[in-house]
Parts: C-alpha cells; sequence; structure tokens
C-alpha cells in the first residue's frame, strides 16, 4: 500500500514544550521530591503511560497537588486554580502552550474593559475551562452557530474567541452568526497556525486518497477536528489511537491512504501506523512488497550490523595501508552484532517508544537473539585470541565494557549501583560511545601490534571510522529523538537537542573531509581516503532528507544510513585488490 503522511503530523511546538518542561524537571529532581502534573499534561494515554512510569502522576483533585512541584499542563489552567495551588505551597512549573497563554491574556484584556467573552469550542475541554477562567464571570461557550441566537442581544461589548484547535470552517460559521448579531462586536481568530495548517493539509490529502486515517487520543480536541475535516471530504476515514485500532483486511481494500495525526501523538506512534500500512501486501503479491518485509526484517534481527561492521573494516584496511584478514573482519563483526542486539533487546522502553514493530519482533525472538549475542561475543573472543594474548584481552575489556553499558540484567545485583559502571547515564553516551567501540574493532585491535611502528596510521584510520559512524548513529538517532527523552536515554539529540545534533552534523561532515583531503598529504593514511569523499556527502544527503522528511520508513531508513558504510567498505575492497 502506498501511504502519503501529511507534513504537520504529531507533536505540535507547544506539546513538545510541555514535554520538555516535564522532562527537566524529572532529570533535575531532588531526593524525595515530588511531582504531578495538574490534569493530564497532554492528551495522549501512551505518553501518560510513560511519564507514570517515571513517578509524574496527573493529578486531578487540586488539593493532592499540596507542597508538590506541579506541571501546568498544556491546555492551561484557571487563574482562581493558579492563585490555589500557590496557596497550597505547589512550585509551579508553567508548561501551558503559548499560543493558549495569549488567548488568555485577549480574554483577561477585553474583561477588564466590562466585555462578555464568547468561546467557539467545547465547554469540556480542558483549554476552555481555562479560557472561561480569564472572563470574570462573564463567558459564555458555544460550538455551534445557532447558539449564538441564544445569548443575550443587548450586550455592548461582545469578544469572539476560539478554542485553539476549533474546526476553521465552523469557527467562520459561528463568526458569521456572530456578527449579525453583535455588529459591533470584536472577532479573534485565535484558531493555533499549526491547527490551521494541519486541517488546511487534511483537505488536500483528502482529494488524492482513498482513505484517511487519521492518528491521535479519542479526548484530543485537535486530533477529533482532524477526523471530522477528512469525514466532510466525503471518504472513509479512521481515528485511531495506535496501530492495533486498524484491521488489516479492511485497509487491503485501499491502495492509496493519507495519514496525519494530532498534536500530541508521538512519533512512534505515527511510524508504527505508517510501517503497517505499507507493509499491506496486495493480493498480486507485489515483488517489491516482499522486498521491503525482508528489509525490515534483516534491521530488527540487527544483521545490517555485522554487514556494515565486516565491509567497513576493509575500508579501515585500505585507509591505513596496512594488511588486515577476513578472520578480523569477521572477528569486529560478531562483537558488534553481540553488544547491538543486547543493547536494543534489554534496552525495551526506547525501543518500544521509537519502534513498536521492532520491540514485537524482539519479544517474540528475544530469546533466540540472546544466544545468538552470546555466541558472536564468544566467538569474537575465540578469533582474538588468534591474534595473541594482547588482543584477547582487548576484546574481553570490550566485552566487559559493553556489557556494563548494556544495562543492569547482565550484571551482578551487587554491582549495578556503582557510578562508575552507569556509563548509559553520561549524556550524548550512546552517541559517542557506539562510534568509539567501531573504531576500536574495525581500526585499532587488528593493528594492535604494529601500534609502537605506525601510531600515526592507526589512529587516524580510527579517527575516520569513527566520524564515519558518529554520522551513522547520530542520523539514526535523530528518528528517534522524542522516545529517547521520554525514557532518558542520553543521546546527543536529547542532550543539546535536535536543531543543534543538525549543525553538529554538518560540522562532522566538514571536519570527516578536510582529514580525508589532508591525510595523503601527511603520509597519515593512503589516497583511499579520497575515495571516501562520496559516502560523507551521500550522508549529507541524507541528513538534509531526513530534516525534511518527519516519518521516515523504519526500518528502510535504517538499511540506507547502513548501507553507506557497507558502500564505503565495497571500495575498500576493490582498492585493496587494486592495490594487493
Amino acid at each position: 500500500m502506498k501511504v502519503l503522511v501529511a507534513n504537520t503530523a504529531g507533536f505540535c511546538k507547544g506539546v513538545r514544550d510541555a514535554i520538555d518542561i516535564t522532562m527537566d524537571a524529572i532529570q533535575k529532581r531532588g531526593n524525595n521530591e515530588s511531582i504531578c502534573t495538574y490534569g493530564p499534561l497532554i492528551h495522549n494515554r501512551q505518553v501518560l503511560a510513560t511519564l507514570e512510569e517515571k513517578g509524574i502522576t496527573a493529578v486531578n483533585r487540586i488539593e493532592d497537588c499540596a507542597d508538590k512541584k506541579v506541571v501546568i499542563r498544556a491546555h492551561g489552567i484557571p487563574p482562581g486554580d493558579r492563585q490555589t495551588l500557590h496557596q497550597l505551597g505547589a512550585r509551579l512549573l508553567d508548561a501551558t502552550c503559548k499560543r493558549v497563554a495569549k488567548v488568555h491574556a485577549a480574554i483577561k484584556q477585553h474583561a477588564r474593559r466590562g466585555f462578555h467573552t464568547i468561546i467557539a469550542g467545547d465547554a469540556d475541554h480542558a483549554e476552555v475551562i481555562g479560557l472561561i477562567g480569564y472572563a470574570e464571570g462573564r463567558g459564555r461557550v458555544v460550538n455551534r452557530p445557532e447558539q449564538i441566537d441564544d445569548l443575550p442581544a443587548d450586550w455592548d461589548k461582545v469578544l469572539l474567541v476560539a478554542q485553539t484547535t476549533q474546526n476553521e470552517e465552523v469557527f467562520h460559521r459561528i463568526q458569521e452568526r456572530f456578527l449579525r448579531r453583535y455588529p459591533h462586536g470584536v472577532v479573534k481568530n485565535t484558531i493555533c497556525g499549526s491547527t490551521h495548517e494541519r486541517q488546511a493539509e487534511v483537505r488536500r490529502l483528502c482529494r488524492e486518497v482513498e482513505a484517511m486515517v487519521v492518528v491521535g487520543g479519542y479526548h484530543s480536541g485537535n486530533t477529533v477536528r482532524l477526523a471530522e475535516v477528512a469525514r466532510e471530504a466525503a471518504i472513509p476515514t479512521y481515528h485511531i489511537e495506535t496501530q492495533a485500532d486498524l484491521k488489516r483486511q479492511e485497509m487491503a481494500r485501499y491502495s492509496l491512504v493519507g495519514v496525519s495525526a494530532g498534536a500530541s501523538t508521538p512519533s512512534w506512534i505515527i511510524h508504527d501506523v505508517v510501517q503497517f500500512l505499507e507493509l499491506i501486501e496486495p493480493e498480486n503479491g507485489d515483488i517489491r512488497f516482499r522486498a521491503r518485509r525482508i528489509l525490515g526484517t534483516m534491521a530488527y534481527a540487527n544483521g545490517w550490523v555485522p554487514l556494515a561492521a565486516f565491509m567497513l573494516s576493509f575500508a579501515a584496511f585500505a585507509l591505513t595501508g596496512l594488511p588486515g584478514t577476513a578472520s578480523e573482519s569477521v572477528m569486529a563483526a560478531l562483537y558488534l552484532f553481540a553488544m547491538h542486539s543486547l543493547n536494543k533487546t534489554l534496552d525495551r522502553g526506547a525501543v518500544e517508544l521509537n519502534e513498536p514493530g521492532r520491540a514485537a519482533f524482539y519479544e517474540r525472538w528475544k530469546h533466540v537473539l540472546a544466544v545468538l549475542s552470546f555466541l558472536a561475543a564468544a566467538g569474537a573472543l575465540v578469533l582474538s585470541l588468534r591474534l595473541g594474548l594482547l588482543v584477547f584481552f582487548m576484546m574481553l575489556l570490550m566485552v566487559i565494557l559493553g556489557l556494563f553499558y548494556t544495562g543492569p540484567r547482565v550484571i551482578p545485583r551487587s554491582l549495578r549501583d556503582l557510578s562508575f559502571l552507569k556509563m548509559r547515564d553520561i549524556p550524548t553516551s550512546k552517541t559517542l560511545f557506539v562510534p568509539m567501540a567501531w573504531a576500536v574493532m574495525l581500526a585499532v585491535l587488528p593493528n594492535l601490534p604494529d601500534l609502537p611502528d605506525v601510531p600515526g596510521r592507526i589512529l587516524f584510520g580510527s579517527w575516520i571510522v569513527f566520524l564515519l559512524v558518529f554520522l551513522r548513529t547520530a542520523l539514526l538517532d535523530l528518528a528517534a529523538v522524542r522516545g529517547d527523552r521520554l525514557v532518558g536515554r542520553e543521546t546527543l539529540a536529547v542532550t543539546i537537542g535536535e536543531a543543534r545534533t543538525v549543525w553538529v552534523l554538518w560540522g562532522a561532515a566538514g571536519v570527516l573531509i578536510v582529514t580525508l583531503v589532508a591525510g595523503p598529504p601527511l603520509s597519515l593514511s593512503t589516497w583511499f581516503g579520497i575515495l571516501l569523499l562520496p559516502a560523507v556527502a551521500v550522508f549529507g544527503w541524507t541528513l538534509r532528507e531526513s530534516c525534511s522528511s518527519k516519518f521516515k520508513q523504519e526500518p528502510l531508513f535504517e538499511t540506507f544510513v547502513e548501507s553507506i558504510l557497507m558502500g564505503a567498505g565495497l571500495l575498500g575492497c576493490l582498492w585493496n585488490v587494486v592495490a594487493g
């Protein structure tokens, strides 16, 4: 099935800010400090469940917020509730969406001048409850144009505003009726620009697709509005919370489906829905779908990691000009497969959020993957012994460090609380430690006996491998940043943010280009380094494309990124054949 995904689908800025504020509070939480949100932070059950696992509960009774650090939900709260929270000794973190806060200010300003306020929205919605609190007792809520006629006609000062997620067409009809009844009334279209763009994009998509899938909470106002917009276009519309709400047989009737999502819908849920739809195989058994399924299985089984490592080792050999063997390449591939598999199968929290499909695969095959990981680590140790005791003990140290990093389930209980073993908690740890491990395995360990004789070439080769794998790892981390942040995974994108990470990647690509060009004249590498420049260019193109496409086709995106390293390794094989 072909799927068209709305560019505007997923978290809006207000929701991102609310989650970031909450996650910062978790990170800075003191001993015995209690943190809660006054009401659900956002309208998404999956995100709220994740926050609850971290000890952040949604409190609905204001009395239960006493003496706690309280995050004000993105929808905002009435001013009276804010005063009560202060009186109860609560310490407030305001995560109110800035767009909603502007509506608060507009209502408050006009209420002080004696205006009555009419709010176009849903009376029982959290945002509207907060808005009505600023009207100083002169506020009314309507959600249909004809309700305007039920309001007193003698009001001389009247303000009309909208719930920020209101259906734009409904608001315009309410506005027309409002101005007929109150010709001198003041109208402020306070519908969020993000809401307007989402609804407009859904209308455009509905003209191109056979059916529309809208992803988001059933109690999310903006998601409900998107589903209404799609139904108004007279095409089959499916409002779902997760992929589990879709029926494969029913969706198989369509060949082209559009997907949009509410402002509080996490990217990992949208990814899962898109992937589910894309993997629905047509009745004619199109070979493209079978190929995509095979590629996906390879990615889920971490099959690309050992292949990429095996191939990239030949690029390292070609770069340093030092002799290498297939046995050394297999040794590196086995070690990296073992560590990647253990890390992902045990790190269930981030995987479940970022890629539910992969999490389901791991749950089904976890015992097989665990056995394969153990055998791969043992195989790497056996192969390292053939290179001498020094290499063996170095490999043994790498295995131990990898196990400590992987997680508490693989280390003795008595050692789990030692601070120096908590490498996962170091900021940017994953993004940096992964390329460091690749650099050691591909460039240092195979050449360890020659290190005293040619330290420059070996260190130069490990630096190039580090930069290549750094680009690869950070690109994959960017695709998983929201899920990683929610579970506390310390990647570069989580630590410094997505925008800064993109600039760091561009800087790393620039450093890599300069280093590759400078290596041969300085006798630090062979001229093979020049042949690696196209790989850097492909990384740059991938970075640019991934920034403009919010929902990459997982796991095909991972397959493509790993193929860049495999391509670099293929060039190394050709170089070694020609040079040899």
